[in-house]
């Protein structure tokens, strides 16, 4: 009880809590809310008049901005008028505030009833066009017997006329009755208050009524409304491009303006935006290197990002997006003339026949971005390499934020989706571009050096890859976890959980892929998060291959912690560096290999991690197919962290290069694999049902 402040988007009540106290807004502004419908309460508001005590809340009361209310007792009904006789000081602010709020309340249920009714009228009219609209775009007339049962909606008056009139000639004449009404007598003031209440529990009671019909009348006409929606989307199509909707025979026109329109984002921002991409497109030399091309380059990020984020929350609540703006999403384009007519035909096409991944792992910026806002998944790390969370942190840490903002923002959908899209969207587009100095996200047809089909990457691409790899590096997505079972006498079991990859297509016409995150937080059994340009321009087989390779070392560093480079823990890392380290000192090594190594590190900066970028490539490549190009101690290193699956060993067996590390490993093997083998046949002889998760393990060990 007493003065509590409140911050903004705070509940002070929700829907279905039980009513204790009454509260006076004394700073700020509230929202009453019921069903999406709200009512906003100035200072002098008294919030819970229209409950019951002791009932569940009917209304749900959320702070609009930083704001303070006195909460009080609230028992019984007599509890109002003490209350406000409780305050005699104030008791005109009070009654002023009633009486706007009664208007307000009034001519709110009012509105919404003429718009219920309006849109009953409309539904009615719809239901008549519906088949004849359904079997020209070629779909099955279906019939919503449910619509007929609806009944006529009334517009039920909460007060009379004389009422409603009495009410609204107080709030005109605020001012005057303040001054010379309600500060002559606490009890006039008070009295006009009590009649208020009365009055907002009347109006409460049609709202009611009203949000009873109105949830019956949205259950049994959301069925309709979505197949009329999704019939006007394809009949918008079959009319601008014709009955079989070829790709060929499409006319995209304007489509900057349906994009910005559809956004509907702030009018400065979308004027600016239609200016610059006029220019850009207009600027012949806008790849150049002039400071007023970067300048110009730049802008167009800049604002990009902004028309994207409206027109991505937009499209989530409507199931009929406009072709462009699907294209915008999915791909970056914003204008045909930019994009050029057969690429914008192109581009229309492998948007109509777009499936998304069944496996969930193959997905467009636009997918990804939805799993983000949807909290299927988390934010991915900044530039700092900080997650959503940390990053939180350290912004409270240094001020920008508090305490209260943070653990907000903690499960804040808008706030997660815009660091996504600041980071991995904004940073990502421009590292899978390839080409950071004259990166732009909007799709241009200058950019477009192969045919669109020749260079488009979709899942089923991407999975013929993952199973390549996995032919020829088998563990190359595997982690390593624990399995124990008390209950059937197993303790510890080391297994190799193979998880495959995110990959997230940039929507650009890139040239790179790139490693975003090996793991999701401190989660080792997380999916990675890799990303690639949508339309890819380079040798696909290639930046893929450097892809895994860069996965294998940055998860190897991730395992390892802080002995990823201490020899004496051996892992793929740290018997890498001492290789790259020592190699002058290695008797194994021939003066040749040492001085073509002393190249190869000087061509990659000595960046080991590139040195063994290189050599991962030639291993897959090449050494997989018996043709050499590794030395020796660079093999042994790959091959026993990076194994040859056993199909390719079965036909290295022979090679003198490979004999002995395959038996090895062989060796090795079957060492790790005995005592899972003793533990499986243990519980076959006590007829206890083998865990799958050990059947996996056993077969891993076979590969």
């Amino acid at each position: 009880m007493g003065l509590i402040q409140l911050k903004k988007n705070e509940v002070i009540h929700r829907k279905g809590d039980t009513v204790q106290t009454l509260e006076i807004l004394v700073k700020g502004k509230v929202a009453v809310t019921i069903d999406g419908e709200s009512i906003e309460l100035d200072v002098g508001g008294i919030l819970g008049c229209s409950e019951h005590p002791g009932e569940k809340y009917l209304f749900t009361y959320t702070a609009v901005e930083e704001s303070s209310v006195f909460s009080y007792p609230y028992t019984s009904i007599d509890d109002i008028y003490k209350i406000i006789n409780g305050n005699p000081k104030i008791s005109p602010i009070l009654a002023a505030a009633a009486v706007k709020t009664v208007v307000y309340a009034c001519d709110r249920l009012s509105v919404d009833q003429d718009k219920l009714i309006e849109d009953y009228n409309k539904i009615k009219e719809e239901v008549k066009e519906y088949p004849m609209m359904a079997v020209s775009v070629g779909m099955e007339a279906e019939s919503f017997p449910e619509i007929n049962q609806l009944t006529e909606p009334e517009k039920v008056k909460a007060l009379t006329d004389w009422q409603e009139a009495f009410f609204k000639s107080l709030a005109d004449n605020e001012d005057a009755l303040k001054k010379y009404v309600y500060s002559l007598s606490p009890d006039a003031a008070n009295g006009i208050i009590m009649y208020c209440i009365q009055a907002i529990a009347f109006i409460s009671a049609c709202r009611m009524q009203l949000d009873e019909y109105k949830a019956e009348y949205n259950q049994k006409t959301n069925p309709f409304r979505s197949k009329m929606q999704l019939c006007r989307a394809k009949h918008s199509d079959m009319m601008r491009n014709g009955q079989n909707g070829e790709p060929t025979d499409i006319d995209i026109k304007d489509a900057l303006n349906t994009i910005l329109q559809y956004a509907d984002a702030d009018p400065k921002a979308t004027e600016e935006f239609k200016n610059i991409i006029h220019e850009f497109k207009n600027t012949r030399t806008r790849y150049d290197s002039s400071d007023e091309s970067r300048a110009l380059r730049r802008s167009v990020g800049t604002h990009f990002y902004t028309i994207y984020t409206c027109a991505f929350l937009r499209s989530l609540s409507d199931p009929a997006v406009p072709s462009e703006v699907k294209m915008f999403l999915m791909f970056g384009f914003v204008d045909e003339e930019l994009a050029g007519l057969e690429n914008t035909r192109q581009l229309y096409a492998l948007m109509k026949t777009y499936k998304p991944d069944p496996e969930g792992k193959v997905l467009t910026a636009y997918e990804w971005l939805k799993k983000i806002y949807n909290m299927e998944i988390e934010p991915s790390r900044n530039e700092f390499d900080e997650d959503y969370f940390t990053a939180l942190r350290t912004l409270k840490t240094s001020g920008d934020i508090t305490e209260g903002q943070m653990e907000l923002m903690k499960n804040d959908r808008n706030e997660r989706l815009h660091f996504e899209i600041k980071n991995l969207l904004a940073l990502g587009n421009r590292m899978s571009y390839g080409r950071p100095s004259t990166y732009t996200p909007v799709f241009d047809a200058e950019n477009v050096i192969r045919p669109l089909d020749a260079c488009y990457i979709d899942a089923q691409k991407i999975h013929d890859f993952y199973r390549y790899i996995r032919s020829v590096d088998y563990s190359v997505f595997c982690r390593q976890g624990l399995y124990s079972n008390p209950e059937i006498g197993i303790t510890q079991v080391f297994l190799n959980e193979d998880v495959t990859p995110y990959m997230i297509l940039m929507p650009n016409v890139g040239s790179r892929a790139g490693l975003w995150q090996e793991i999701e937080g401190k989660k080792r059994n997380t999916p990675a998060r890799m990303i690639i340009s949508i339309f890819n321009v380079e040798n696909y087989e290639d930046i893929m291959i450097k892809l895994c390779a860069e996965f294998r070392w940055e998860m190897c560093k991730t395992e390892q912690g802080v002995h990823w480079n201490d020899v004496t823990d051996p892992s793929l890392t740290s018997m890498f560096c001492d290789y790259l380290q020592f190699y002058k000192k290695n008797h194994t090594l021939s003066s040749d290999m040492k001085e073509k190594l002393k190249m190869q590190l000087q061509k990659n900066n000595n960046n080991y991690k590139n040195v063994f970028v290189s050599d991962y490539m030639y291993y897959i490549k090449f050494e997989a197919n018996a043709s050499p190009r590794l030395n020796k101690i660079s093999r042994e290193i790959l091959f026993t962290f990076c194994t040859f699956s056993k199909e390719v060993r079965d036909k290295l067996a022979d090679n003198p290069q490979y004999g002995e590390l395959i038996k090895k490993h062989a060796a090795h093997t079957a060492g790790l694999a005995r005592p899972l083998t003793n533990i499986i046949k243990k519980l076959q002889k006590e007829d206890i049902p083998v865990p799958e998760v050990l059947k996996t393990q056993y077969e891993y060990y076979q590969k």
